[in-house]
């Protein structure tokens, strides 16, 4: 089978309110598109973009007002888990699923109620994120409907959220306080929150935003000598950074990469500002915009592609968020040569 040309379209918005949509979330296949728009019900409702369905609102849960974020999903994206406006606090973790829609996930016990959910697992049974506790904010473990609460990195203020989980559900990872300040942390069964460290140089800070089914490669963000650096981090090598685009303040978030871990995709920043980018081993970091340019896609004329916030397993799609040629932030999505 012929495999799809390279191409760019913006997605839109949902119906009423202002004009804004962003991207943040892609199935495997690049076939489903999830982020969050402004709706005639609300600043920031969840939805669900197919080619041959449009933008599709999530509304939010059945007893509560109609915002939701969606944050992950499974490979299909026929689940996605995330936050959603809630009559008992602030906003709770939720799921969503067709037909039944968000399904309100609860929180910890102790201090004011909200939460959220940020990974899920590839069978679609464990879920993490954060919620709060007595303690304060605590990364979160739901799974068969039971919370499960991780704690935080020893040390500094207790300040924690779980962000990604692997496909089997082993390996989680997220952002913890140490007493050295903000730090990405991996857990696992029998070792609990282990500190990943940050990148030489700066203050100290790490958070990951992306990582491989397996567990094995995580991408994110630390301060480094040359400002805040997007990272890539691995057993065997620690945290390395990744760089920059050339031009402007030094900058640079990783936000997600490919099921094989040789694409890494994220927002740089140039004269331009931010700018979305592609970073493999061999060709560093390139623009998305230059990429599809060359391919002679059509259609970007007056866009700025801010970032790329999502890539497909096989890293030829991306989703993101860019202004559109009004001005407006659009959630976009993208084939790559």
């Amino acid at each position: 089978m012929r495999a799809p040309a390279p191409s760019f379209r913006g997605l839109g918005d949902l119906p009423g309110g202002e004009f804004a949509s962003e991207g943040l979330g892609l199935s495997d296949d690049g076939a489903v598109v999830f982020g969050v728009s402004a709706s005639a019900r609300s600043g920031r409702e969840g939805f669900r973009w197919t080619a041959a369905g449009g933008m599709q609102p999530l509304g939010g849960l059945a007893d509560g007002p109609p915002g939701s974020e969606p944050r992950a999903g499974l490979p299909d994206a026929q689940l996605l888990v995330g936050k959603a406006d809630s009559p008992r606090g602030a906003c709770e973790a939720a799921r969503w699923t067709q037909g039944p829609g968000w399904v309100a996930l609860g929180d910890l016990e102790g201090g004011d109620f909200a939460s959220g959910a940020l990974g899920v697992s590839g069978d679609g049974r464990r879920v993490v994120g954060w919620g709060t506790s007595a303690k304060g904010a605590e990364a979160v473990l739901w799974e068969h409907e039971t919370l499960r609460a991780l704690g935080d990195l020893e040390g500094g203020e207790f300040h924690a959220a779980a962000a990604l989980i692997s496909a089997d559900g082993k390996r989680i990872a997220g952002t913890g306080t140490s007493e050295r300040g903000s730090e990405a942390f991996v857990w696992q069964e029998d070792s609990g929150l282990v500190g990943l460290g940050d990148l030489p140089g700066g203050p100290y800070s790490s958070e990951p935003f992306g990582m491989t089914p397996d567990g094995k490669t995580i991408v994110g963000e630390s301060s480094s000598g040359n400002g805040v650096e997007a990272f890539y981090w691995t057993v065997e090598g620690g945290l390395r950074g990744i760089g920059d685009l050339p031009g402007g303040p030094f900058e640079s978030h990783a936000l997600d990469i490919s099921a094989d871990g040789r694409a890494i995709v994220g927002t740089g920043t140039t004269t331009k500002g931010h700018e979305a980018f592609l970073w493999d081993r061999v060709r560093g970091m390139r623009r998305v915009a230059d990429l599809l340019t060359a391919a002679g896609v059509t259609g970007l004329e007056g866009w700025t592609l801010q970032e790329a916030s999502a890539i497909s397993a096989d890293g030829k799609w991306l989703a993101g968020t860019g202004f559109n040629p009004h001005g407006k932030r659009e959630a976009w999505l993208a084939r790559l040569p």
